[in-house]
């Protein structure tokens, strides 16, 4: 029996898997040494006796400082806490621990983080990426640090990949409205020096032609997914005496200028104007109307780029070429279409 008002150690894990204590500890500190079966067995009997390995503990028995690094462009919309919650598991599951940096959308302040963390001695990091342009890749790849991108491609930048089938998203969301009747659909778009808001765009103008439809210039505009930009974009849209009866946007971040912008308008959604946006809006269940939207798994989507990052990590004789992962959204249709 366990003592509860104790810190449970190897010795109860091992015990309540009936393995040694040194297979306990290959199992947190190098599982690719402990058979699947095994190493289940002991995770389960880890969790049943409330056991988490002390990295700081491992770093002094391997010489490793079993941290990763996880840098977000922006933590005030929940997107990026979901993943940083997802890699943090998946992260102190395999007895690493996580340290995060936010950017602000600032490639500058990536670079700093990038540089900070390797002098930290960090083994590798998770990157949601601010910039894009060649100058910002090669730092990148001279750092001397193992990335795993998340979200924007780096086309450029020799590492595993985890993102979203973007121009899927906006797809299924335009022909959503179509199968609806709109026939003039707008599209307040994201950064077009990102790989997502260039897919984004690419897959709303896919979806109209493909009714024989067609995105008017005057129909786009671009809200960089920043909210207050998208709000002022989206007023010059929609003050428009032919206005678009529907818009796609860009991310949750830019449906909420956007509504912002109905509001200032005197509007109603979807009265006037219906809106469809890639990304689940913050306390959706509070909207009135709810909004129709491209829902990523984030969950699968973050837990993919940790394990892919440790199992690097793990076997640092790997030679296979960079991974790519892109995931689909699933549509989730509200009031407001």
């Amino acid at each position: 029996m366990v003592d509860l008002n104790r810190r449970a150690t190897v010795t109860d894990v091992a015990r309540n898997a009936g393995v040694s204590k040194s297979t306990v500890s290959l199992a947190f500190s190098a599982p690719q040494r402990v058979g699947e079966v095994t190493r289940t067995r002991i995770l389960e009997a880890a969790e049943a006796v409330g056991y988490t390995p002390d990295p700081l503990a491992q770093s002094l028995k391997t010489g490793r400082r079993n941290l990763i690094g996880l840098i977000l462009p922006d933590l005030t919309n929940p997107h990026g806490g979901a993943v940083l919650e997802r890699v943090q598991a998946s992260a102190n599951q395999a007895g690493y621990m996580v340290m995060t940096a936010t950017a602000s959308h600032d490639p500058a302040r990536d670079l700093e983080f990038v540089d900070g963390f390797r002098k930290l001695k960090l083994e590798g990091i998770v990157l949601m990426p601010s910039g894009t342009d060649e100058t910002y890749v090669q730092a990148l790849a001279s750092s001397g640090v193992l990335f795993v991108t998340y979200g924007q491609q780096l086309a450029a930048l020799d590492c595993d990949h985890v993102g979203l089938k973007n121009d899927h998203a906006t797809l299924i969301l335009t022909r959503h409205l179509i199968s609806r009747g709109h026939r003039r659909i707008g599209h307040v778009a994201g950064d077009q020096r990102t790989w997502s808001g260039r897919e984004r765009l690419k897959g709303v103008r896919a979806a109209l032609a493909e009714s024989g439809l067609a995105l008017a210039p005057k129909d786009l505009v671009f809200g960089d997914y920043d909210a207050r930009k998208s709000e002022a974009a989206a007023c010059a849209l929609l003050a428009q005496p032919d206005r678009p009866t529907a818009l796609v946007t860009a991310n949750n971040v830019t449906a909420i200028g956007v509504l912002r912008a109905i509001r200032h308008l005197g509007l109603r959604c979807p009265e006037d104007v219906a809106l469809a946006t890639v990304d689940e809006l913050p306390l959706d269940d509070l909207l009135s109307p709810t909004v129709t939207c491209a829902v990523q798994p984030i969950h699968d989507m973050a837990q993919r780029a940790a394990s892919w990052l440790i199992e690097r990590l793990e076997n640092t004789e790997a030679t296979h070429a960079a991974q790519f992962a892109e995931f689909p959204v699933t549509l989730r249709i509200g009031g407001s279409t």
